[in-house]
């Protein structure tokens, strides 16, 4: 146990300068049932995607699904990938945790996620730390609506998308909200009004016919 455990920090320390040198990237998205989908893609020489392959795969977990992806020339994509409910909470990755709130309204719902993030957990010796400095990782996260930046903790945002940079070793807690339609709702509304003019169709002349007409007097002079 402790063999692989050091060669497990070995792989970590070689994968991350890759990750934190901006190599990579990061994309969260989240559905509007609070399942967040992570998809990491990281562009390699040919002749080192199979090692970097296993790194991601023994870093990241049996959990995610990684692949090698063709490219232009001699480059490859290294691509990871993993869905995960975090309703009302789960772990991302190590250091990171995402909590997600739902509120109904009529035919609108909020969505909030909450965004967690432990370095102590991440890293752990002196030579990751050293690694991770001055290195600020950049993660897009993509909802199911449009952000309400007054609502969020982060200070602009591009329709559903949100950019976030963070210091790998300062804790950070990042809040996101979103706004979007059900349109489920919508759609039901729209069909069950459908359905009851086809309904009350057929009575519409006989109640037009029923509603009293005034009478219109013509006086001759």
């Amino acid at each position: 146990m402790e063999g692989y455990l050091m060669r497990l920090g070995r792989w970590v320390v070689l994968c991350l300068p890759l990750l934190l040198a901006g190599c990579v990237t990061v994309d969260l998205s989240v559905n509007s049932r609070g399942t967040i989908t992570q998809e990491i893609a990281l562009l390699v020489p040919q002749r080192s995607a199979e090692g970097m392959k296993n790194i991601f795969q023994r870093y990241l977990g049996q959990d995610w699904s990684v692949r090698i992806l063709e490219g232009k020339g001699e480059q490859r994509t290294v691509y990871a990938w993993r869905s995960v409910r975090a309703n009302p909470e789960a772990k991302l990755m190590p250091g990171l945790t995402a909590q997600f709130r739902r509120r109904n309204h009529w035919f609108r719902a909020t969505y909030e996620v909450t965004f967690r993030y432990d370095p102590t957990e991440l890293l752990q010796t002196p030579e990751e730390k050293q690694v991770a400095s001055n290195r600020p990782v950049t993660v897009r996260v993509h909802m199911p609506g449009r952000v309400l930046t007054d609502r969020s903790s982060v200070s602009s945002a591009e329709g559903n998308m949100v950019e976030l940079s963070l210091d790998p070793l300062q804790p950070a807690e990042v809040r996101v909200t979103a706004l979007g339609i059900l349109w489920w709702r919508v759609i039901g509304l729209v069909l069950f009004l459908a359905l009851l003019l086809w309904l009350l169709a057929p009575y519409v002349p006989h109640l037009l016919q029923a509603l009293p007409r005034r009478t219109v007097r013509v006086v001759q002079r």
